[in-house]
């Protein structure tokens, strides 16, 4: 397997398993069932805060580490060092994502209701769909040409 595809495979695999543990941390919130008890609103408003700077701080990283893929892929659609910053974009967008779901587990330990917890699963979910990976703007030098459409 040619080192682009190998490199999107692993990619692949990396973000199903972030968005299988989503699930993973609802199973484990089932089952242990933490208390529901009050949560003060300074409280669940760091952890908002918190997982709000999540958003651009991962879309920054996202954006600084795929650009030069993009450069790189561009020139060469097998080049090491340009996977390697898709990869690593990537994987630093799916950790934030992921970061936002976390908060709504420690919340829903701390004895927060699911509605103010669920909020940041929803959030942490939809980061993971916004930043899905993406291999297939970077076209591959080494494809033939399509014809034009008409």
């Amino acid at each position: 397997m040619a080192s682009r595809e190998k490199t999107v495979a692993e990619i692949w695999t990396i973000y199903a398993s972030f968005v299988v543990t989503l699930f993973l941390f609802i199973f484990v919130i089932q089952v242990v069932k933490p208390a529901e008890k009050p949560i003060t609103p300074m409280m669940i408003g760091a952890f908002a805060f918190a997982a709000l700077s999540y958003l651009p701080i991962g879309a920054t990283l996202r954006k600084r580490f795929l650009d030069g893929a993009a450069e790189s892929l561009r020139k060469d659609s097998q080049d090491a060092k340009g996977l390697r910053l898709w990869r690593t974009g990537n994987i630093l967008s799916f950790a934030f994502a992921e970061s936002t779901m976390l908060l709504g587990v420690a919340l829903k330990f701390l004895g927060a209701r699911w509605k103010v917890s669920g909020m940041f699963f929803a959030l942490g979910l939809f980061l993971m769909i916004l930043w899905m990976p993406k291999l297939e703007i970077y076209p591959s030098t080494n494809a033939p040409a399509s014809p034009p459409m008409r």
